[in-house]
């Protein structure tokens, strides 16, 4: 059940950490045998990569990083006189029946700068480089009853596809498209989650984003109505993304990466520090570079990552 302050105020009964469990399960397992990709979660301890280090570094072909911030929602209702729901009335949206919405986090006293700017500036560098992508990912539920169905039910809707022409396995969840654009949306949870790029930076965590049940209407309350396509499903996020991961120039070699992760470790961490402090393996240095990021900033670095063929 969700909590609530009041029939027209609601807070989603999960965590942040439950929706990085349940993505996480659902990205890790897909792999695109015709293309030899796979999702990865690059945000490990030096103990869990270390011993795969020197056959991983032989194995990938190149990848693209990409960076989530995991949120859950809250709501008001349209009744309500709540400064999201007039904010929203103000700049002409609707917020029937009710209007979801996530604030920023705030500032931890060992933090360098908010997460949220953070996130933006990782995102600026890898656009810049046409590489990558951040964005804050939130489920349109507020139940964790139905959140769990939903997780539930996509699981048993492939499972039960076994046998068709285009099936996903149950076990290692092979997404076979033969020659045609992969379909994300086969996956009908991802379709259950927004996805919001940081758009900008902001001096105070007192800001939130807000849109409807179905993560479309979306505003950022300055209040600032944002454009039609700066959210999008995670389903659509995902599609786009693995779709640039397959062009040309879409994807970097470990040892081309290193000058783009030594950019990426100056806008999180400032211009003094260096490769040498996540380590001397290219491929471990990203590892260590995640961990610090999801332990500093709870943001989880993943990529596409392209496997030689002998590997995959």
């Amino acid at each position: 059940m969700t909590k609530s302050t009041g029939s027209l105020h609601q807070r989603a009964d999960y965590t942040e950490d439950n929706v990085a469990v349940v993505l996480e399960r659902f990205l890790t397992l897909l792999s695109f045998p015709r293309e030899r990709f796979s999702i990865e979660v690059i945000s490990r301890s030096k103990e869990r990569y270390l011993g795969a280090d020197a056959r991983l570094n032989g194995a990938i072909r190149g990848f693209r990083p990409f960076y989530m911030q995991f949120k859950r929602p809250s709501a008001y209702s349209e009744r309500s006189s709540s400064r999201i729901i007039t904010d929203r009335t103000k700049l002409g949206v609707g917020s029937w029946p009710r209007a979801l919405f996530f604030g920023l986090r705030d500032k931890k006293p060992s933090q360098s700068d908010l997460q949220h700017n953070i996130l933006y500036r990782l995102r600026r560098r890898l656009i810049a480089r046409g590489l990558g992508e951040a964005a804050y990912v939130c489920p349109l539920f507020l139940d964790h009853a139905a959140y769990r169905s939903a997780v539930h039910q996509s699981g048993l809707f492939h499972l039960l596809s076994f046998w068709r022409r285009t099936p996903w396995y149950y076990r290692d969840f092979l997404l076979r498209h033969d020659g045609s654009p992969v379909s994300f949306d086969r996956i009908p949870i991802l379709g259950e989650h927004v996805t919001i790029p940081p758009h900008v930076t902001v001096t105070s965590s007192k800001h939130h984003y807000s849109f409807n049940e179905q993560g479309w209407d979306l505003c950022f309350h300055e209040p600032t109505g944002l454009p039609e396509d700066a959210s999008a499903s995670l389903a659509t996020f995902m599609a786009r993304e693995f779709e640039r991961a397959q062009g040309e120039d879409g994807k970097v070699s470990i040892e081309e990466s290193q000058g783009l992760l030594e950019e990426l470790i100056a806008e999180v961490y400032g211009d003094s520090a260096t490769l040498d402090a996540f380590g001397d393996n290219p491929i471990g240095r990203w590892y260590a570079f995640g961990a610090q990021l999801k332990r500093d900033f709870n943001i989880v670095q993943y990529a596409f990552v392209r496997w030689d063929k002998s590997f995959f």
